[in-house]
């Protein structure tokens, strides 16, 4: 079966400068020699090799200037190669732009039909789809009204409804799913899950790696336009994660001493020392599985006796939201005064996060009004995923369920690994 999506060899550069272009100039560009130096070429794709089966939902991952975008540009012919050649098997759909394509003095009803044809559907495909573009768009009352009088919001709703009802076979995403409210965001993801389910293939670019890992089955890591690892999103996540936490290191901002371990601030009272977290199966204090059991440790260090203490620690994600808050007093666990030099251990059956990198943020509270008396970070800690085919968890917990059955009947499949929701 032929790949859906294939990049042979590509290569994109483009010529900096403030130059006009003229035709005489273009036409004479192959007849000039070294015209233009180095220093005024910027590489946006370098010999990228890569192919997307049918069906299958792709990643792009990378910093800003790695050549994303433009992988997306040159898919939807908005631009073309420099060299090498795109392939692509089936008729495709952009959300790239939203409302590119609108004419501000038509109405939003005439866009519509324009926007729909620029995208590659007949009348016949719009007239059969106009009322469910327009519902989903949610602004039915405003669909006679020229779109310069929209909003910015309304505009990009129109703009994705009318490129989310294609039904293509291969459909482009650019961090569409990080514009408009919490309610239109969701709409978007389901429209995804949508086109997934009926065999589109998807490639996929946005910074949230959490929402990657819960689209895509493949990604490929670009720097500077070159491919630097691709394979199970897995995999080539837990690179680029690794790769930005040295990024984050080498710059010496407050996130990389975060990455270090740092010890951020403590009283005069007592100072945290250490902040790790062990895999009580491997001993490891950065590699983790799901299901392993772990332990959280804090090192301490008092002038004087800190009576009736609280620890809470706050696992935090890469993208810095938070996974789980763990305050000691809140599960009835009274911890003894601390005096002199010691370790307040918490210990957990099962970690059950969800595949990913994370940091433990601790602070150790005094009994009065619970003020943070030390504060700091533990080193970053990867979690690996569930094997045994199940699919990602588009979320941080990985619960444990005992079973499943039908009310009335007697259970037929009892389970012993966790499942993801």
């Amino acid at each position: 079966m032929k790949p859906a999506v294939r990049f042979e060899n590509v290569t994109k550069r483009y010529e900096l400068g403030t130059g006009q272009t003229s035709i005489k100039r273009i036409l004479m560009k192959p007849f000039r020699k070294n015209s233009v130096p180095d220093s005024q070429i910027l590489w946006a794709l370098r010999d990228v090799n890569f192919e997307i089966p049918p069906g299958s939902a792709l990643g792009l991952v990378g910093p800003n200037g790695s050549g994303k975008t433009t992988s997306l540009k040159l898919l939807s012919k908005i631009t073309f190669p420099t060299s090498g050649k795109v392939h692509i098997n089936g008729r495709i759909s952009a959300l790239i732009e939203l409302g590119a394509g609108f004419h501000p003095d038509l109405t939003g009803r005439e866009n519509v039909y324009l926007n729909g044809t620029i995208l590659g559907m007949k009348k016949e495909e719009i007239d059969k789809r106009f009322d469910q573009i327009v519902d989903f768009s949610g602004i039915e009352r405003f669909i006679d009204t020229p779109v310069k009088r929209y909003s910015s919001g309304m505009y990009v709703r129109l703009g994705f409804s009318v490129a989310a009802h294609v039904e293509p076979d291969v459909l482009l995403v650019d961090e569409v799913l990080a514009v408009g409210d919490a309610q239109f965001r969701q709409k978007c993801a389901r429209r995804i899950e949508e086109l997934q389910a009926i065999g589109t293939t998807i490639v996929f670019v946005a910074h949230n790696l959490y929402l990657v890992r819960s689209v895509c089955d493949k990604a490929v890591f670009l720097l500077k336009g070159v491919v630097q690892e691709q394979g199970d999103v897995d995999g080539v996540l837990n690179t680029y994660e690794n790769w930005l936490i040295k990024q984050q290191i080498e710059q010496g901002g407050a996130p990389a001493a975060a990455m270090r371990g740092k010890i951020d601030g403590h009283s005069q009272d007592v100072a945290i020392q250490q902040i790790e977290m062990r895999n009580l199966n491997s001993g490891s204090n950065e590699d983790f599985n799901y299901d392993d059991p772990a332990e959280i440790r804090v090192h301490y260090k008092t002038e004087k006796p800190i009576q009736d203490p609280n620890l809470v620690v706050r696992i935090t994600r890469a993208d810095g939201a938070t996974a789980a808050m763990i305050r000691t007093a809140d599960y009835g666990l009274k911890l003894d005064d601390l005096e002199g030099e010691g370790v307040i251990s918490i210990k957990m059956d099962q970690l059950q996060l969800a595949t990913g990198g994370y940091v433990l943020n601790v602070s150790l509270l005094g009994p009065i009004d619970g003020v943070a008396l030390a504060w700091g970070n533990s080193r970053w800690v990867q979690v690996s995923g569930i094997s045994l085919g199940h699919e990602e968890s588009s979320g941080v917990f990985v619960p444990n369920i005992a079973g499943a059955h039908v009310e009335g009947q007697a259970s037929r499949q009892r389970f012993g690994e966790p499942s993801r929701l």
